[in-house]
This record gives C-alpha cells, sequence and structure tokens, in this order.
C-alpha cells in the first residue's frame, strides 16, 4: 500500500468515527437508572434509555427488576401516561471563558432540546458565570424559555460558579418528582461560594439525575467536574465540534422513554444493602443498568418503613406512645363510665339509710316509703336511666322498636329496645377503639372495626334466635305428648299447659308460661299460643294453634289430635336433624370459605397494610377488589343454597 493510499485509509476511519460521535442517535442504546426512592414499602425506580432513535421507546412489558440476582415482582408505567411531576433544568455556563461560537452552539442545542422533550415536562434555566442565577424557573412554556436563551450572553466578570449552579440547579429542581440536570461547562469551578463536597452532599441528598456536557479546551474535562456528576451515578459528555446538539437530543430523548417502575419490597430486604438491575427492551435491544439501594428498616410500630427524613413538626405524642396513650385514655373513660353508673346506686343506699335513721324524728315516726325507680339493665344509676331513655326515644322514633322487641323475645335476650341500642353502640365503638390501638392510629382498620361492631351484635343476635328456635322445634314434639297426655287425664288446655311449665325445659317452658300469664290475664288461650308460634316463628306450632281453634270451634277429641300431630313433628325433625348431619360438611365448607377471604385480609390489614394497598391505589386493583367481592357473595349464596334443604 502507498504512503497517500494509507493517508486516505486513516483519514475515512477518522471520518467514520467523527460521523459516529456526531451522531450519537446511531449508536446503541443503553440504559439508566435515573432515580429511585424507598416509601411505604415500595421501590420506586424511574427507568431511562439513552442514545435511542427517533421514535423508539421501552416497552413496559419487558421490565424487569431483579435484586442481588433474584427478580421481583413489579410494575411499570411509562412516565407520560402517569400524573407524575417531571423537571429538567439547563444549566448553561455564559461566563467570560465561553467562545461565541460555544454559546451559540448551545443556543441551538437547547432549542433542540425544547422541539424534542415531552410536552408535560417542566424545563427550568440556570446560568452561570461569575455567580449563579435561577432566571426562568420550571415551566412548560417552552417559548418563554426558548426567548431567554436566545437573548443569553457571555457574563464581562472573570470566573465560574461551577458549584453554586449545581446547588441552585438542585433547588430549582424541588424534593420530588422526577428530576434531571442537564449542565453545560468549558472548565473548571473558579467562582463558586460552595466546594466540592457540598455539591457532592447537595447532589447525594436531592435524588436528582445529573449529567454534564463539557466543551472546553483540548485534555479532558475538569477531574472534580467527574467526580461531581459520578456521585449523582451520571455521565460526563465531550462531543466534538458539531455534534453538541444531538447530545441535546439525545437527552430530551431519554426523557421521553422515562418509565415508572414500582416495586414491592419483600420483609427480607428490609434493612439491607443490595444491587438494583433493571432491564428491558428497547427499539429491538437489551438494555439494564444496575444502583446500589439502602432499604429502609421497617418500624416496628406500623410494620411499615421507617421514614428517612425527620418531619419538619413533632406531634404532641409520639407514634411508638400512641397506642400506650389511646389505652391510658380508654382506661380512664372505662373507670369514668363505671363510677358514673354505680355512683347512682351507692348514693340511693346511703340516702335511704339516713332517711331510715331520721324517720323515726318526723311526725309520724314511721320509715318513709322507698321511692319507686325505673329499673335498668345497665344498673339504676341517673346516668343509666337517662341513656336508656335517649335510647328509647330513638328507637321509637325510627319506628323499630317493635321489631327489635320481637327478635329480642325470639332470642330469649332479656333487655329491653332501647337498653340492647346502648349495648350495640358500645359495642361497636368499643371494637373500633380496640382497633385503633392495635393498628397504631390506622384509620382504615379503625373503620373496619366499626362496621363489625355494627353487624356482630346482630349476627348474635340471628344466631341467639336461631338456636332457641331450632330447640323449640326439637323440644315441640314431646310436649304436645304431654299436653295430650294431661289432656286424656282431664286437664283443662290451661293446665296442661301449666303441667308443660312446671315439667318442661327452656324455651318451652319460657314462652308457654307467659302464654299461660297471658291466658289468666284474659286474652284467649288460642290467641296466647298463637303469640308464641309468631315469637318462635314455627309453621309447625302455628299448624297446633290452628288445630286448637278448630276444635274448640266444631269439637272432637284433641288428645289424639296432638298425638298425631306430635308423632307428625317427630317424624319431621328426625328428619330435619338427619339432613343436618348430612350436610354438615357442606355447611363448614361455607362457613371457611366464606369468612377465611376478609378475615385474612383483616389480618393483613392490621399486620402488613402495604399488601393491600394497591387493591385501593391502582385502577385494577380496584376492579380485581369488585370481582372478588361480587364472586365471594355469589359463591356465598349459592352454597347457602346448595346446603338449605328445607324439611
Amino acid at each position: 500500500m502507498t504512503r497517500r493510499g494509507g493517508r486516505i485509509v486513516l483519514s475515512g476511519l477518522l471520518t467514520a468515527i467523527l460521523l459516529l460521535v456526531a451522531n450519537p442517535a446511531s449508536a446503541q442504546p443503553t440504559g439508566k437508572i435515573a432515580s429511585k426512592e424507598n416509601a411505604n414499602g415500595r421501590l420506586s425506580i424511574t427507568f431511562q434509555a439513552n442514545e435511542l432513535a427517533e421514535g423508539a421507546t421501552i416497552d413496559p412489558k419487558s421490565v424487569r427488576v431483579l435484586v442481588d440476582g433474584r427478580r421481583l415482582a413489579s410494575t411499570t408505567k411509562l412516565l407520560s401516561t402517569t400524573n407524575a411531576r417531571r423537571v429538567a433544568v439547563l444549566a448553561f455556563d455564559n461566563s467570560q471563558s465561553m467562545s461565541r461560537r460555544n454559546l451559540k452552539d448551545a443556543k441551538s442545542a437547547a432549542n433542540v432540546f425544547l422541539a424534542t422533550v415531552p410536552p408535560d415536562v417542566m424545563v427550568g434555566v440556570v446560568t452561570f458565570g461569575a455567580s449563579a442565577t435561577e432566571d426562568v424557573p420550571p415551566t412548560t412554556d417552552y417559548k418563554q424559555v426558548s426567548d431567554f436563551i436566545s437573548g443569553l450572553t457571555n457574563d464581562n466578570t472573570s470566573g465560574t460558579a461551577l458549584y453554586d449552579a449545581v446547588v441552585r440547579s438542585l433547588h430549582m429542581a424541588g424534593p420530588n418528582g422526577t428530576r434531571s440536570v442537564l449542565l453545560l461547562t468549558d472548565g473548571a469551578d473558579r467562582r463558586s461560594t460552595a466546594d466540592l463536597p457540598t455539591a457532592v452532599a447537595a447532589v447525594k441528598s436531592s435524588g436528582a439525575a445529573l449529567d454534564a456536557v463539557y466543551i472546553g479546551p483540548p485534555g479532558g474535562a475538569p477531574p472534580a467536574l467527574g467526580t461531581l456528576v459520578t456521585e449523582a451515578g451520571g455521565q460526563v459528555l465531550e462531543p466534538v465540534p458539531g455534534a453538541l446538539a444531538g447530545v441535546f437530543e439525545n437527552a430530551a430523548r431519554a426523557i421521553t422513554s422515562q418509565v415508572q417502575i414500582t416495586v414491592p419490597v419483600p420483609a427480607r430486604l428490609a434493612g439491607t444493602t443490595a444491587d438494583v438491575t433493571v432491564t428491558a427492551i428497547a427499539d429491538g435491544q437489551q438494555i439494564s443498568d444496575t444502583a446500589t439501594n439502602d432499604f429502609p428498616k421497617v418500624s416496628a410500630g406500623a410494620g411499615r418503613f421507617a421514614p428517612q427524613a425527620v418531619k419538619p413538626s413533632t406531634p404532641l405524642v409520639s407514634k411508638s406512645l400512641l397506642p400506650v396513650a389511646l389505652g391510658a385514655l380508654f382506661l380512664g373513660l372505662l373507670i369514668i363510665l363505671v363510677m358514673a353508673f354505680t355512683a347512682g346506686d351507692i348514693s340511693d343506699r346511703k340516702q335511704g339509710r339516713v332517711r331510715r335513721r331520721l324517720s323515726i324524728y318526723t311526725v309520724t315516726g314511721r320509715t318513709t316509703g322507698r321511692r319507686e325507680e325505673t329499673t335498668t339493665a345497665l344498673g339504676n344509676s341517673q346516668v343509666a336511666r337517662s341513656a336508656v331513655e335517649l335510647a328509647g326515644r330513638v328507637v321509637q322514633r325510627r319506628d323499630f322498636e317493635a321489631e327489635l322487641s320481637r327478635r329480642l323475645e325470639a332470642a330469649g335476650v332479656p333487655l329491653r329496645a332501647a337498653e340492647w341500642m346502648l349495648i350495640h353502640i358500645g359495642v361497636a365503638l368499643g371494637l373500633s377503639f380496640l382497633l385503633l390501638l392495635v393498628s397504631g392510629g390506622a384509620i382504615l382498620p379503625t373503620i373496619v372495626g366499626l362496621a363489625l361492631g355494627l353487624t356482630a351484635p346482630w349476627l348474635y343476635l340471628s344466631f341467639k334466635q336461631g338456636r332457641r328456635t331450632s330447640a323449640f322445634l326439637g323440644q315441640l314434639p314431646d310436649t304436645l305428648q304431654l299436653v295430650a297426655g294431661s289432656l286424656s287425664a282431664g286437664y283443662s288446655m290451661a293446665q296442661a299447659i301449666d303441667t308443660v311449665v312446671r315439667e318442661g325445659q327452656q324455651p318451652i317452658t319460657g314462652e308457654f308460661n307467659r302464654a299461660l300469664i297471658e291466658a289468666r290475664l284474659g286474652v284467649p288461650i288460642e290467641d296466647a299460643l298463637d303469640g308464641v308460634a309468631t315469637r318462635m316463628q314455627s309453621k309447625d306450632f302455628a299448624w297446633v294453634v290452628m288445630a286448637v281453634r278448630i276444635q274448640r270451634e266444631v269439637g272432637g277429641n284433641l288428645a289424639e289430635l296432638l298425638t298425631t300431630v306430635a308423632g307428625t313433628l317427630r317424624e319431621r325433625e328426625r328428619l330435619r336433624r338427619q339432613v343436618r348431619v348430612l350436610s354438615a360438611e357442606g355447611r363448614l365448607s361455607a362457613w371457611i370459605l366464606g369468612i377465611l377471604p376478609p378475615g385474612f385480609s383483616l389480618y393483613l390489614l392490621l399486620v402488613r397494610p402495604q399488601y393491600l394497598r394497591p387493591l385501593v391505589t391502582d385502577p385494577l386493583g380496584w376492579l380485581m377488589l369488585s370481582v372478588g367481592v361480587l364472586l365471594l357473595v355469589v359463591g356465598a349464596a349459592w352454597m347457602n343454597k346448595a346446603v338449605k334443604v328445607e324439611v
């Protein structure tokens, strides 16, 4: 090869290298973790692709997150489809040392950046020469930014406040959202009030991405600039002349490609430091980046990650002392209530003794009569009586006193409707307060406790009513046989019922005793027995009462009729018990499958609420929760229908 031919080949290689550098879009795309944040048991990562071709982006479905080589579950969204705050700050060196040509190229590159960056990204401008100034606050009005950059001139004062510019750019970017700073300079720092350690500390604490473009004299960027950018996980770019616009265009495309990755952090990683690797497919090629992350420790009180920053205001009671303080408050209220409900009784007893001692000194010399006070199941104090009276007025006003009283009587609960309402409200408030203590002051468990407190007494009342009704139906055949025997022996119907009251068992004796008392007060015996059938909701006994009515009207052998009915009911009861035995497994399965999902959800709500947070914060979670509740209700209703057999 001749010397001339060698020069041609060398010139061609240099031209190819320069074209490659001048057109970064033709280079291979690379991945970069722009920012990461630990909050509420989750790791939020902003990942971007550098050197992307025009129109290319990251495929969210291809994103994978690995921690120390183990893959973690994650969700990925394009930042352009979210409401996340995105800020890009352009920091321009307009010092005296900046040549007019470099400044002109910087203006052109900034306009290319503004034409490429997504419209939702707020862009701000910081300039620095002898001092650093925040000239254009972050805004989406790109014309305002372009007009300012077009009128930018050199600072006549010598010196470069590089570190001050970094600090001001980070301050302008703000404390939250996805933030990136692109620094353009032609030299080292010479006039800053802040030193290199101060600038490095500001970069580390901000969490913003920082990249630098060096367009100064040949020989490479100053080492201090490389140290500053490296601490932020960025890079120092040194484009050849004429390639500055391509660098800014690539920076804008990288912002366009940004995705937000949310990773629920397993408990095993709490309090550890590990390497986080993100891989994805961009423009048909695999890209990846690795960064070290410090996973915060789990708070002992609430089971969440401990906060990373000190709150500006200190609460009156710390979170660790909140359960103790609420427990002390609950104990104090309990003592006050006990004293309030018992003070009236003690006072009445003391006043009674005093009246008896003073009665001998009265004109008549007789003891004064005891006052007749309304007694309640909650005590005879003035507080208890006032509370019961208030609840009674509420019950009457809401017009469900009769229904509630009927249910209480059917369940065998010796309470009035007003007394039951007070206990019901107390259970609801007490259970919600208990879950408030257990959860450390969380609102959602408190609401769940209030809902359970409102429904649990009704479930208890239904359970008591069902058991008492079942016991009544089980004793009914033997009771009718006893009544039939008494009638055959010559007893009247009232005497036969009295025999049942004396020799029977609860709940038959209680109901028949009430019917007997009503009959002695003048109510027809058939109507009194019909009241028993209504309270117990027993069709079988209603038929018995109907038979008694017919016999009283048309005559006949009532003892023989009751014996026949008793035999029929005995066979029905035997068949009913057999069906219950055969369906026991199905009913148990229905209870387990129906209680397990809400029970386990309540457990997670108390100990690991972050596991349930996606169900209420993500639209897909709302859909899954709605479908799950619907399927649970339909399944419970279907299983209840399958195991319930009418006899």
